[in-house]
């Protein structure tokens, strides 16, 4: 049994565990809309740190789901890749409006929407639109 352990946990390590930990957030995303009452919400969240289904997926994304995205490049659970630098998605609203996100090394996004091209960038707290040598604040991001 040591030998699986030892052997799983140095798999894990070797293969860069860092990644979109999509069971998790599958599991918090459904415990955030279990019900209509935030008060029976915040008990099922209690209750799965307690039992421990959120450690366990936890555990589950960071040795086999995230590892094997890190190898394929596609999350098993979410079935996207991962948001690496140089990496694109088309993305579209519900109004049907598409954008072409591309990820930057640097942590910005550059975006080309209905024939606009800007980038986001994130500073500090703020979120930034820059276009054409111009600056615009859009928001704030919390922390």
């Amino acid at each position: 049994m040591k030998k699986i352990i030892t052997s799983v946990s140095v798999a894990a390590l070797l293969t860069g565990c860092l990644g979109q930990n999509a069971l998790f957030d599958t599991v918090q995303d459904w415990n955030a809309d279990a019900t209509n009452n935030k008060f029976v919400n915040q008990g099922i969240s209690f209750a799965f740190w307690w039992i421990p289904v959120y450690g366990l997926s936890l555990l589950g994304d960071i040795i086999i789901f995230n590892s094997i995205e890190f190898w394929t490049g596609t999350n098993p659970i979410s079935k996207e890749g991962a948001k690496v630098a140089g990496t694109t998605e088309t993305v579209t609203d519900g109004l049907g409006n598409e954008a072409e996100l591309t990820y930057n090394a640097d942590g910005s996004i550059s975006v080309i929407a209905t024939q606009e091209r800007y980038t986001l960038i994130k500073e500090g707290g703020q979120v930034i639109k820059v276009q054409d040598d111009k600056r615009e604040m859009l928001g704030s991001v919390m922390m």
